[in-house]
Formats: C-alpha cells, sequence, structure tokens
C-alpha cells in the first residue's frame, strides 16, 4: 500500500468546501476508516482533531484544515493509515461524485488542491 496523502487548508478553502459538502460532529471518539480500506468518503477536518495511526502505533495528530482520505478514495487503493476522530470535532465529508464535479472545473482553486492531493485521474 502506498502512503495516504493529507494538505493542510487554509480557512478560507475551508469555508469554500463545507458550502458544498455536509457535515457532522462527532460527540464520542470514532474511526473514519482503518488501515486497508478504501475510504468510503474524503474527510475535512473543520473544527478539532483526528489521530492517525499506522500498524495500530500513533503516527500524528492533525486538526482543523486537514483533508485526509481523498487519495485512496478517487485512485481506489486501500488506505495505508487509520483515522480516528476525537470527540467534539467536526468533519466534512467529501463524497466522490462532488469532487470529481470540482476536479473538472477549470482554473478553480479547489480543483488545485485535489490535483495535487490525487496521483492519477480516474
Amino acid at each position: 500500500m502506498k502512503s495516504s496523502k493529507h494538505i493542510e487548508l487554509s480557512s478560507q478553502n475551508v469555508e469554500k468546501i463545507t458550502a458544498l459538502f455536509p457535515t457532522k460532529i462527532f460527540k464520542a471518539k470514532s474511526t473514519l476508516f482503518y488501515e486497508g480500506q478504501i475510504p468510503i468518503s474524503g474527510y475535512l477536518v473543520v473544527l478539532g482533531t483526528i489521530q492517525i495511526t499506522k500498524k495500530k502505533k500513533f503516527k500524528k495528530l492533525l486538526s482543523t484544515g486537514t483533508l485526509v482520505g481523498i487519495s485512496d478514495l478517487m485512485n481506489k487503493t486501500p488506505s495505508s493509515i487509520c483515522v480516528e476522530v476525537f470527540p467534539n470535532t467536526q468533519i466534512c465529508f467529501l463524497d466522490k461524485t462532488t469532487l470529481m464535479e470540482m476536479w473538472n472545473l477549470v482554473d478553480h482553486e479547489l480543483s488545485k488542491i485535489l490535483q495535487n492531493l490525487i496521483v492519477e485521474k480516474i
């Protein structure tokens, strides 16, 4: 499995993305996706913290403005990491159909961000 990518976004880009996709506040610690699983969505941390583990070992904490799971989702590849959400964290769910629509927007800032995350276009 290749390394899963993540990227930190500016608050302006977070606002643009949350205007297009649904969000949810997690009340308890939850797993977004497991190592070896193809994510069912891309995820943006709107507010709060997520934990990255690999082979059940802590790797890092990521916070507000971080995108995860998009490269694995779009390329249909199993993730090399496990991502857990801490309580009271707000996550934005980025579905594949809308991401593809964003990808196809010419000269759009969000399209450029996606192109940096996704190794190959589907």
